[in-house]
Parts: C-alpha cells; structure tokens; sequence
C-alpha cells in the first residue's frame, strides 16, 4: 500500500488545473530539504523579465514563492537568502546555456 505522499504530490493535480512541478532543494544550506511549488517557473519569469539575482529580488521571490508555498514567517529571512542564492545558480546556468547557442 503506497500511501499520500510526496511522490503521489508530484504526480498529481490540483482540481484538473495544470499541473506545476515540484523541486526540492537544500534553502537553509546545512541539508534539509524544502519542497517548492513552481519554483523553476518562478525563476524562468523573473529570468524572462531580465531581473538580477540580487537583493532588489529578494523580497518578490518570497511572495512569489509563498503564493503557491507555506513560508514560515519565522524563517522569512532565510527562505528569502536561499532563494536568491538558487535564483543566482539558475541565472549562471540560463546565461551559460544562452552562450552556447
């Protein structure tokens, strides 16, 4: 018997809408893992729009990201350090793929 777990979670659905992607990635930097909701579709627009990965994004990644996900208040100021760092490494990546082409 499987369960309702994460995996069930990325497989399916909201009420028949689109489905958005689930990525985990370690926000605090010491291991744990934080399972986000759309976060590489929130990258690819902020990407899109030619914003920077600096502190000017920081505080739109946290909304962004916490339309879709719980963000703890009490770990606000974390989620948004990581975030910008995760944001740095997918612009770094996009602008080597870009060079490439």
């Amino acid at each position: 018997m499987g369960g309702r777990g994460p995996d069930m979670w990325r497989r399916s659905g909201c009420c028949s809408g689109p489905r958005d992607e689930v990525v985990q990635v370690d926000l605090f930097s010491d291991g744990r893992i934080v399972g986000l909701v759309a976060l590489n579709q929130i990258f690819e627009q902020l990407f899109a729009m030619g914003r920077a990965p600096d502190a000017s994004v920081q505080d739109e990644l946290v909304k962004m990201v916490a339309a879709k996900n719980y963000v703890p208040s009490k770990a606000e100021a974390e989620y948004a350090a990581g975030l910008l760092r995760e944001y740095a490494k997918f612009c770094a990546k996009k602008q080597k793929q870009t060079r490439r082409v």
